[in-house]
């Protein structure tokens, strides 16, 4: 057996992805009650087409295993990840390891803050869900990002002032839009879904970071990081309750979400 790595480097790989994200993200979880009984719903997404980086309505709500793999400075590690997506704004992420102990938890609030759990430190901290978090391995995209990422979407949409004008894309599928930081996000659809997409902060140098799906597993790449997150959906069903807000466990204590 593989000496586990520090969980450091879990943290890291989050969203997801998360994912998050890990990616976050990791991207992590504890897995669901489907999982355990082999249970797989294959729900229907819409085709992007449209817009790439909305989820579409019959995405959600559900809840979705994942099966993590990150790379990078850290090491390597191997984890799950479930997500709980009520609707694109409220979600939570449960991340494990192979023996199914929680390493952390992360759940949007109403106030849009985002709550972080570190189950093995027991610490706890609060971060806006807008904005760009440094602990997470996805070149800053906001907490928000996380679920469309997992999914197989564009994490950020267009900017928001010059979305029609700015938005290109032509018959062979290429798409191309700058986001309200003026990154340029380029994408190719193929037969109505997204095969791949990446980012560049700097006109005429490379991506920063990119995605694409090869046969059923996602590839996220980090290249500022030198980060890589591979995950691959195992369970995917409709989540049947209202979702539960996280809460902080007593013996907790406050920490800080600082960089990796």
């Amino acid at each position: 057996m593989k000496r586990r790595p520090p969980a450091a480097a879990l943290r890291a790989a989050v969203s997801s992805a998360a994912l998050a994200l890990a990616l976050g993200v990791s991207l992590l979880s504890v897995g669901c009650q489907a999982g355990s009984q082999g249970l797989s719903l294959r729900l229907s997404v819409a085709p992007a087409a449209d817009a790439p980086w909305l989820l579409p309505s019959d995405a959600y709500p559900s809840q979705r295993l994942y099966r993590m793999r990150y790379q990078g400075p850290e090491g390597e590690a191997g984890f799950r990840l479930t997500l709980y997506l009520e609707s694109p704004e409220r979600y939570r992420m449960e991340a494990s390891d192979s023996l199914g102990r929680k390493i952390w938890s992360l759940g949007m609030l109403p106030s849009r803050q985002a709550l972080w759990l570190d189950h093995r430190q027991e610490l706890y901290c609060l971060v806006a869900a807008g904005n760009e978090q440094g602990f997470l391995p996805l070149t800053q995209l906001p907490l928000e990002a996380l679920p469309r990422l997992l999914v197989g979407l564009m994490p950020v949409p267009p900017a928001a002032e010059r979305r029609r004008a700015d938005l290109r894309r032509d018959d062979t599928g290429a798409l191309s839009f700058h986001d309200d930081q003026d990154r340029l996000w380029s994408g190719q659809l193929e037969a109505g879904r997204l095969a791949w997409w990446s980012v560049t902060e700097v006109a005429g140098e490379a991506p920063v970071a990119w995605w694409k799906q090869v046969d059923d597993e996602s590839i996220f790449s980090d290249r500022r990081g030198g980060q890589q997150v591979r995950w691959s959906e195992q369970v995917r069903e409709t989540l049947g309750r209202e979702l539960e807000r996280l809460e902080v466990p007593r013996a907790y204590r406050e920490g800080v979400c600082t960089g990796r």
